[in-house]
């Protein structure tokens, strides 16, 4: 068998695409791209609500009007909300019958509702807040009222 010579040439010449074969092998799997699906799901958000917190100074009395609503309000999700509206929500109630508002019969203390509220309640937590110029107690308010805690039922909106 007989072996053919190959000249500087020739042997320079093949190296060089040797190597250049090589590299761009090398080249092709450093870039390799592909694609596909990632996830991601949104939590459901958790209804604002409110907790019942010793009331402030006695402030009601037949006549008087635009006083503050104490109120505790309750954020159990994971993220921050802004609560912007806070509205009544049923008959205002003492704990005496003769000072319950129910079936439509006031007991002379009303309540205002308040929107465009900015009240900031950190994600999962409690804030306690006065609603400034919101409860009024009318003039036909009786002496049996004297003394009472009236708990105002609402209606909270919120944004996250």
């Amino acid at each position: 068998m007989t072996f053919r010579k190959f000249s500087k040439r020739a042997t320079v010449g093949s190296l060089f695409l040797g190597v250049v074969l090589a590299g761009s092998v090398a080249f092709a799997a450093w870039t390799a791209n592909g694609g596909g699906n990632g996830y991601a799901k949104a939590t459901t958000a958790g209804g604002v609500s409110t907790n019942v917190i010793a009331a402030g100074a006695a402030n009601l009395y037949p006549g008087a009007s635009n006083q503050p609503l104490y109120i505790e309000i309750h954020n159990p999700n994971p993220f921050p909300v802004t609560v912007t509206s806070v509205t009544g929500n049923g008959y205002i109630l003492s704990g005496n019958g003769t000072c319950d508002g129910v079936n439509g019969a006031s007991n002379g203390v009303s309540f205002t509702d308040k929107t465009g509220l900015s009240i900031s309640v950190a994600a999962n937590s409690n804030t306690n807040t006065t609603i400034a110029s919101s409860v009024s107690m009318s003039n036909a308010s009786v002496d049996a009222c004297q003394g009472l805690t009236f708990t105002i039922p609402v209606s909270i909106a919120a944004t996250s």
